[in-house]
């Protein structure tokens, strides 16, 4: 041994060797790499698993050091999966077959992840057919199911927004049978889906169109390029219906053909449109021509989904970035898909040039992100202009109910706008109109009595007791015109008010007194006032008549029998009314409630109109609700109605409310001095008009006074400048050429605040916008002791002033 060299002693691994160690190294990264982990689990008695390999430990998370046992693979199981792998497991050993294979999910003890695991496996058998050992192996194909998740979920996306378009789409194959058919799809035919699919559409083509359409659709498939088509086909209600559909070739990523994918327009409006004007005029034939292109250029656009509506829409993932917009929507911005995509729908431009715009977007994706669906109407400032816009967002929900996305969508109505507008404006000269002739009637009525009681009183033979008839028939017909001019100016909210802040219950209290008495004795009337110091601003005469209309009209309701309901809240807002949106505030609401008979849905709006009455004739003039809504409105409030046809009526008028009771010391009553004459007194009387002004000075000389009278304000205050003093008060009409009355009481006021104004009118609007200026005021027309008290009451009150 001495001539044998250390090195010549190393052992030497046989050549045959090396070449396969070295494929068992290669074979267990290629495992690695491929997540494929062989495995061996004994059945001759139990379940014992042979060790396992590094591969297996790495799949399924283990320590190196871990003795891995057919229980803990159990544990490992997705609780979802356990129950269904383990009986899978246990059918495939305890049967005859020699292949095992299952898909189910594990968490991975080591990180908590959950892996998608694919057994393969063979069981090994002894010739009775019982099991020995199970050979085979797993494979993590979690980034498969993810992937395969994935396509599932856009093929449900696509599903859903399929379903939401309007008009019918299908997928074919090469069969002529569809893989596919959407919710509008369905419902045209009016059959189950998976008839749907089979159905030859064929049987319903109008048999004069089926020849035709036949040979276009054998030509279009057999082009392999988009095609349309254009027939009319029966609907599931029997009736045709033009429908243009448009077809397009499917391939496979192979670029192999599979199929055909189509959607239809009904275009029966257009096709009947077109029809019609070539029978009514051929000169229109051109016209037509130019409007069929237009619309097969605007239908060729539409190939995707939302492609096929006129509609703006569009569709939003879930944090609000907007996924889609269709043609219609980018036109109406003058914008290209990239301009707009992956941006919060509230910062895209159909809104960022309309104030406040974006807040409401922002809440209405909040509110459907809970699952609402919110519908408005919207003013947007657009690149083409002003456009007004119903628009609605909607979710859409996925199989599991929960909202997976977010649909908007907005209809153009801005024509319709201006259509509904030209037909109120319509509407309103209507009511003029009525007006009109009712106003003629009555006073054509008033003017025969005093015209007839005129000429009697001509007649020297006439009695004094006639006379005197005639006399007070001739006055109480100038009261009634009166009231009546007075109901007009309260209907066309123009009456001179003189607003006060009063306790809205006491009032009530007090005018129910005066109801009882109108109401009989088997109408119960019943006060439910919530608020004790409950004040509103408002004009108190103005408010007691409404107050009393709304009752009279309660009694006639009620035939004379039944319960009157007058309640007294306060609210914080008016609802939505007469087109008008809800207005937020703090408002006293008035409701009179009854048990009558009720008012038909269809005539809840024309109750308000000016002398539409359901009353006999004679019975009611059809202003009362007219001059209550006048009153209302001009008050800076609103009146509600609500009544169910044989259920009672509520009438509910909303009055703004004050912050504090009136000072009860501007209330108070005039002395009786305030009726004596006016000996001793000079009035400054300004009246343009002749005649008037000459009657006037006759009838303020015969009450006592000392009158000076001028034409106009430029007037009146040239003769002040001279000596304010002579005069003890100015009585002027309001309607002047130049400077009104008003302007005139406002100059006086500030240059000789110590002297008092008087203004007479019958109407003015100046008047009546300007009514909380605070001028003592006498409407026409007016008696000699309404005028005399009226004077007296202003020199009276100047002098202890």
């Amino acid at each position: 041994m001495a001539g044998v060299s250390g090195e010549e002693l190393l052992p030497v691994e046989p050549a045959s060797k090396q070449p396969l160690n070295v494929r068992d190294s290669e074979l267990a990264r290629g495992q690695q790499v491929a997540k494929v982990a062989a495995l061996t689990v004994d059945l001759r008695d139990g379940f014992r698993n042979e060790p396992r390999s590094p591969e297996y430990r790495a799949i399924h998370g283990l320590p190196p050091d871990t003795n891995d046992t057919h229980e803990d693979w159990i544990e490992r199981l997705h609780p979802e999966d356990r129950a269904r792998t383990v009986q899978q497991f246990l059918d495939a050993v305890n049967g005859t077959t020699e292949q095992f294979s299952s898909q189910y999910r594990i968490i991975r003890p080591s990180d908590g992840q959950v892996r998608w695991i694919a057994t393969e496996a063979r069981i090994e058998r002894s010739p009775d057919s019982e099991p020995l050992r199970l050979v085979g192996a797993h494979i993590d194909i979690t980034d498969l199911a993810v992937a395969k998740e994935a396509l599932r979920e856009s093929e449900e996306r696509f599903r859903l927004i399929a379903n939401s378009a309007p008009v019918p789409m299908w997928v074919t194959r090469l069969d002529r049978k569809r893989a596919f058919a959407n919710q509008a799809y369905v419902d045209f035919l009016g059959i189950d889906y998976d008839e749907a699919l089979a159905f030859d559409w064929r049987t319903i083509l109008h048999p004069d169109d089926v020849e035709r359409i036949v040979k276009e659709s054998v030509a279009g498939e057999a082009s392999l390029k988009p095609f349309v088509l254009e027939a009319r086909y029966r609907r599931s209600d029997r009736q045709w219906r033009w429908m243009r559909s448009e077809s397009q070739p499917r391939w496979d990523p192979a670029g192999k053909h599979i199929g055909f994918i189509g959607v239809a327009h009904d275009v029966t409006v257009a096709k009947e449109a077109e029809y019609e004007l070539r029978r009514l005029n051929e000169t229109l034939e051109q016209r037509i021509k130019e409007r069929t292109s237009q619309l097969q250029s605007s239908e060729a656009q539409m190939r995707a989904i939302f492609e096929t509506s006129n509609q703006y829409q569009g569709f939003l993932d879930l944090q609000g970035n907007l996924l889609y917009a269709n043609t219609t929507a980018l036109a109406g911005i003058g914008a290209r898909t990239e301009d707009v995509t992956g941006k919060p729908f509230w910062d895209t431009p159909w809104f960022s040039g309309t104030d406040g715009m974006r807040e409401i977007v922002l809440n209405a994706f909040g509110a459907v992100g809970k699952g609402e669906s919110v519908r408005t109407e919207m003013r947007l400032n657009l690149p083409v202009g002003e456009r007004f816009f119903d628009f609605t967002m909607r979710p859409v929900f996925d199989q599991h109910g929960l909202v997976s996305g977010i649909l908007p969508e907005a209809v153009d109505i801005t024509e319709r706008r201006q259509a509904e507008e030209a037909l109120r404006q319509s509407q309103k000269m209507d009511a003029v109109g009525q007006l009109t002739g009712g106003v003629a009637h009555d006073f054509n009525n008033f003017l025969t009595i005093i015209r007839s009681a005129t000429d009697f009183l001509r007649r020297r033979e006439l009695s004094e007791d006639r006379r005197r008839r005639y006399i007070d028939a001739i006055s109480d017909t100038v009261d009634r015109a009166s009231k009546l001019t007075g109901q007009l100016l309260a209907f066309a909210r123009r009456q001179p008010l003189t607003p006060q802040v009063f306790n809205v219950g006491s009032q009530v209290e007090s005018i129910a007194q005066l109801i009882r008495s109108l109401m009989g004795g088997r109408i119960q009337i019943k006060l439910d006032i919530s608020d004790p110091q409950c004040f509103a601003t408002a004009d108190v005469a103005q408010f007691e008549i409404a107050l009393v209309n709304l009752a009279v009209n309660a009694r006639d309701a009620m035939a004379g029998e039944g319960s009157l309901l007058i309640s007294v809240n306060t609210v914080e807002a008016v609802p939505a009314l007469r087109s008008h949106a809800t207005r937020n505030g703090q408002f006293v609401a008035i409701s009179v409630i009854d048990t009558g008979s009720g008012i038909a849905a269809d005539k809840l709006e024309a109750i308000f109109e000016p002398f539409f009455t359901t009353k006999d004739v004679g019975k009611g003039t059809g202003l009362g609700l007219s001059q209550a809504l006048g009153f209302a409105k001009q008050s800076g409030g609103e009146i509600r109605v609500s009544s169910v046809l044989g259920g009672g009526s509520t009438f509910t008028i909303y009055l703004p409310q004050a912050e504090k009771a009136a000072d009860g010391a501007e209330a108070s009553a005039v002395s009786a001095e305030a009726a004596m004459s006016g000996r001793g007194h000079c009035v400054l009387l300004v009246e343009d008009n002749e005649d008037v002004g000459q009657f006037s000075t006759e009838l303020l000389q015969d009450l006592g006074y000392g009158i000076k009278w001028v034409a106009n304000a430029r007037e009146a205050l040239a003769v002040l400048a001279g000596g304010e003093l002579a005069f003890d008060l100015v009585f002027s009409d309001v309607i002047m050429p130049g400077m009104n009355g008003v302007e005139l009481a406002t100059v006086i006021r500030e240059r000789y605040p110590g002297l008092p104004v008087v203004l007479t009118s019958g109407y003015s609007s100046v008047l009546a916008d300007n009514a909380h200026r605070g001028f003592e005021l006498i409407q026409k027309p007016y008696s000699v002791e309404a005028l005399s008290r009226t004077l007296r009451k202003a020199i009276f009150e100047r002098r202890h002033s």
